[in-house]
Formats: structure tokens, sequence, C-alpha cells
């Protein structure tokens, strides 16, 4: 299918970025392609979300007594579909494998490579957001094709165990197993070990994290860069030297469009905590302390980690955390590249095709796998 922009405004993203800094942090800043106010939304997403402050007194509420299972049924049903296009239909072939898990559950895993593809090509390794319980391989594929198309390379998408019928340890050991694998069978892949990078969005960009911390605790030696799309770093919700708490009077909000930002971000305050932290009860269910580092990397001390990507939008439910990881990377002299799109919030990296951003930002991951790799 054609994309629904016009390809100018991916030449627009890349022309009118600019990097600034901001409380140390080098920050690459994508405008809203087509221009806009300090604090506009994106047409495109406002289009979608504008009238979310009326219809938000009308999404009923989970029940007082709703098991867990139960109040994410509708948020699943939501992440499960996608919101893109099929931009990339040729020139990827796809090949299914099944791996080993911890406990002897075969996860599927789906391989992107160019058909007639070259031989030692960087390898990507991506595990799907969805908040633990949604999503799934079929929401991120044009993703990790469109990384093919731009970058010659071989990709691998997770189809790892949802939650809260899986559960901690189960989703992070089936990441880590087709990781585990994908560096084992990198050479007859056509890819090279030393050119090996995870990468993950909004859960996923969790287990990419933690992935990458494992590998590190571990002594694998397989990571050599991490891709983090606006990432879930702190499921404790503690305090750290710069993450502070979450405050959307923080935000740039343009008078027009502050309404429809504050009921986004409501929205989805709503939908991942309720009043408690859904995360942890979703996902580590008792298994493991919130505040571990495999639960929050936030809370790492940050040595010897990998260079990395780090992207989100700045009305982001989850841009202070991350932002607050950043400056964490930054102290610890990681090697690292902030991008923050103007007029988005979270999720937007799945809809390749609608969103110019999504497209770009595929764009911006080949470039720094090819810097870094």
């Amino acid at each position: 299918m054609a994309r629904r922009y016009e390809e100018n405004l991916l030449k627009a993203l890349r022309e009118n970025a600019r990097e600034t800094e901001f409380q140390g942090v080098k920050v690459l800043v994508k405008p809203v392609p087509e221009g806009a106010e300090d604090g506009d939304m994106d047409p495109r997403l406002y289009k979608s979300m504008k009238m979310l402050p009326l219809m938000k007194h009308f999404i009923p509420k989970p029940k007082k007594d709703a098991t867990v299972l139960e109040q994410i049924q509708p948020l699943r049903k939501m992440f499960g579909e996608y919101k893109g296009d099929i931009l990339v239909e040729e020139g990827v072939d796809t090949e299914r494998v099944e791996v080993e898990s911890a406990d002897g559950y075969k996860v599927p895993v789906r391989i992107y490579r160019r058909t007639g593809g070259g031989t030692d090509l960087p390898m990507l390794v991506y595990y799907h957001g969805g908040g633990f319980f949604g999503g799934g391989p079929d929401i991120v594929e044009q993703m990790c094709k469109t990384l093919v198309r731009d970058l010659d390379c071989v990709v691998l998408n997770v189809d790892y165990r949802l939650c809260p019928e899986a559960h901690y340890p189960q989703p992070l050991d089936d990441c880590w197993a087709a990781t585990c694998w994908a560096y084992a069978h990198a050479e007859e892949l056509g890819a090279a070990k030393k050119k090996f990078a995870v990468a993950g969005d909004s859960a996923g960009g969790n287990l990419a994290a933690v992935i990458t911390l494992r590998d590190r605790e571990e002594g694998a030696g397989m990571v050599g860069m991490q891709v983090l799309l606006y990432p879930a770093v702190n499921v404790a919700g503690k305090e750290t030297e710069f993450y502070h708490g979450v405050d959307p009077t923080q935000y740039r909000t343009s008078k027009k469009h502050k309404k429809v930002v504050e009921s986004v971000f409501g929205l989805m305050n709503s939908m991942m905590n309720g009043g408690e932290n859904m995360l942890e009860n979703v996902y580590l269910q008792g298994n493991l302390p919130p505040e571990h580092i495999y639960a929050s990397p936030i809370l790492d001390d940050f040595h010897d980690l990998p260079p990395t990507l780090l992207a989100f939008g700045e009305h982001d439910f989850l841009a202070f955390e991350d932002f607050a990881y950043a400056r964490h990377l930054t102290k610890a002299g990681v090697p690292l590249k902030t991008i923050v799109y103007r007029g988005l919030g979270h999720g937007f990296a799945d809809q390749i095709g609608v969103m110019p951003q999504a497209e770009d930002l595929m764009g911006e991951i080949a470039d720094y796998m090819k810097q870094v790799l």
C-alpha cells in the first residue's frame, strides 16, 4: 500500500531536526513535519484523538472485584489491532522457527532478511510492546521489515508469552532464549556476532533493557547496542537521582490542544495504573521485587552498558522516566542518541505508513546501527 502521507514529510523530519542539550543530555528534536506551534499535537494524532475528552466519560471502568485478566481483556484487544499499513510487501523474506525457553516452552520467532541479502550483516532481535499482556509479532512486523528495507540486516521478531497467564520470568526467559539462539546461529543467518543489537518498544523496551543487563550480568558478551522506544524502565515507580515522578504540567502543550493532550495522558495513566501498579500485578505477580533491575532497569548503576538509542514522544506518559534514564546513561558515560518527537505521545512507532515519524524512526535506527555496529 502507499503511505498515507507525502514522502516529503520524511524529508522534513530529517532536514528540520535540531540537536540541543537539555539537563546535560544531547537530544535530537524532531518537529511535527508540516510545522506547528510549540506544544501542538501532530495533526494525524490530533485527528484520531480529538473526541477523547468527550468520549472518556463513556469508557466503562473495570469492576472493583474484577480479576487482573478481566481488567486487561479490553486493553489486550486494543493493543492487538494493527494501526499501520503494509508498506513493505516485497524484497524481504520471512522464516519462522521455534526456540526452546528455560522451561521447555517453544517460543515462536520470525526471521526477516532481504531477498538476496548479503553476509556478515548486522542483526537485531526485537521484542514487541503491549504492557506485557498485549501486542504481538503482527503489530511490529512492518517495523522489522522497514528496518530490513532501510539496512541490509537480519531482524528477529520474538513472540514471547503474554501475562497474566504467564508471569516473570517466563517472558524474559523467552526473549533471552531467542536472543541466545540468534547469537549462536548468527553466521548461518548471514549475520555477524560482532554486530548484534536488541530492541523493543514500551514493555518490549523494558525487556530489551533487561536483556542487555542480563547479558552483562551473565558475562555473555552478546549485545553491542540497545534500541529502546518509549521503554517502561521504572516498574517500581521509585525516585532516583534524576526521576522524581510524573508531572504532566511540565509538558509543553499549546492552548488549542491542551484538553486532548491531558485526556490522552489521563487515559494512558489510568490504563497502566488504575490506582495501583498494573505492570507489577500483571507481569511480576510477586515473583520478583519491582525494585530489582530486571524489573526496573533505571535502578541499575549503569556500568558497562553498550551504545543506546532512546526515542520517545514529548507528550508520552513515560517521558519523565525515559528522560531520567537518558540522564543516568549520560552520567555513566554510555554512548547515547536520544530522539524526542514533537507532537506525539506513546505508541507511535508501529504505525508504519500512517505516521511519518514511525518510518523516520526506523531510518534513525538503521543509521545508528551503521554507526555503532
